[in-house]
């Protein structure tokens, strides 16, 4: 408690005093001027603490508050590490490796996860699961398998199963070699950064997003007839209800540009494209915009639109760790070395009975 508000209290309780005193006098005047002597301490009181509850705050925040340099540390630490230079006690203990790699922060792993989104990742449009080791297999309930048969008055009810079948996986490697000159060297922290954010995540996310469409592109059914875009619209709706909750329309710069200009006979705009927090919709279905060179149209097509639940047709089993190493190889031909980013990501098919090609 501060020292303010103890005097205060105390002032208040003296006055008190005093107060009782001028009743017992029956002094007036004495006791009005001393009951707003009280009133006054009182009101000055409160405000102290107010202002006290305030420092308080304000000191638990900054207690509780993660001090920058820790998270500095930690990434200073590996790039001491990388690059060769001796650690203390405490930066060892910090350094987390994987074959011979230092593993970079989860919460720089985590930054990268959302840089990625704005390269126009896929990844957030399928089912992410997360695994510990590079290959193996994952349970997958199938769903088509499972059936109820109709129970006839006095049967016996026919004891049912789980369906699943076994999803293989394999993680592949992602990778990228950035070139150090040494005057970078003891900024390499920053470097790093960059590795990442400019290069690293733009290759991966491009590797990701054609795995991903390859996948799409193998498993689609042809629902094309002779209606356009109408025909997009009619494989939405025909779907069945367990896949029309999660259906998404995926489309190139092409696609969605003939959805948002088409016009009626009268030249006005039909407005098949609605815009709701930065997302595109198409048929109250999210209608997502892929790279011109990763969805394009067959021979003779202009438009090509897949409509499909993508959380059911594509699995991506990353492992949750990313690492950075630097070459052994540098010579005395110049004053460079080379540090390698590895990611490990795999891309595997799902239950692909949702995915729907309309092309015209």
């Amino acid at each position: 408690m501060g020292k303010k508000v103890l005097e205060l209290r105390q002032e208040i309780t003296t006055k008190t005093g005093e107060l009782d005193k001028k009743i017992e006098a029956r002094d007036v005047a004495g006791a009005k001027q001393i009951k707003a002597e009280i009133e006054e301490s009182r009101e000055l009181l409160k405000l102290a603490e107010e202002q006290e509850e305030r420092e308080l705050q304000v000191m638990k925040t900054k207690k509780n508050k993660p001090n920058p340099s820790e998270t500095i540390s930690e990434m200073r630490s590996i790039v001491k590490s990388v690059m060769g230079k001796e650690l203390s006690t405490e930066e060892r203990a910090v350094v987390k490796t994987v074959d011979n790699s230092a593993v970079l922060p989860k919460q720089f792993i985590n930054e990268l996860q959302e840089i990625k989104k704005g390269y126009g990742s896929l990844r957030g449009y399928c089912d992410v699961i997360p695994v510990t080791k590079n290959e193996g297999t994952i349970p997958v309930v199938d769903l088509d398998q499972n059936d109820m048969p109709k129970v006839a008055e006095g049967d016996n009810i026919v004891e049912g199963s789980l369906v699943t079948t076994e999803m293989a996986f394999k993680c592949a490697k992602h990778g990228l070699l950035q070139t150090l000159t040494s005057e970078l060297v003891e900024d390499a922290e920053i470097e790093i950064e960059n590795i990442c954010k400019k290069n690293f995540v733009e290759i991966v996310t491009r590797v990701e997003n054609t795995k991903i469409i390859d996948i799409i592109k193998a498993n689609a059914t042809d629902a094309s007839g002779n209606d356009g875009y109408e025909d997009l619209e009619t494989a939405m709706d025909t779907a069945i209800p367990q896949i029309k909750s999660g259906l998404i329309t995926l489309t190139n710069a092409k696609g969605y540009a003939h959805l948002k200009n088409k016009k009626d006979a009268n030249g006005r705009k039909l407005g098949l494209v609605t815009e709701m927090n930065g997302k595109y919709y198409f048929n109250g279905k999210e209608l997502v915009v892929a790279d011109d060179s990763l969805v394009v149209a067959g021979e003779g097509k202009t438009q090509i639109f897949y409509s499909l639940s993508m959380k059911e047709a594509v699995k991506i089993t990353p492992r949750k760790e990313a690492t950075v190493a630097k070459s052994t190889e540098a010579g005395f031909s110049n004053d460079t070395v080379k540090l390698r980013v590895l990611e490990r990501v795999g891309v595997q098919k799902g239950i692909v009975r949702s995915i729907k090609k309309i092309e015209f």
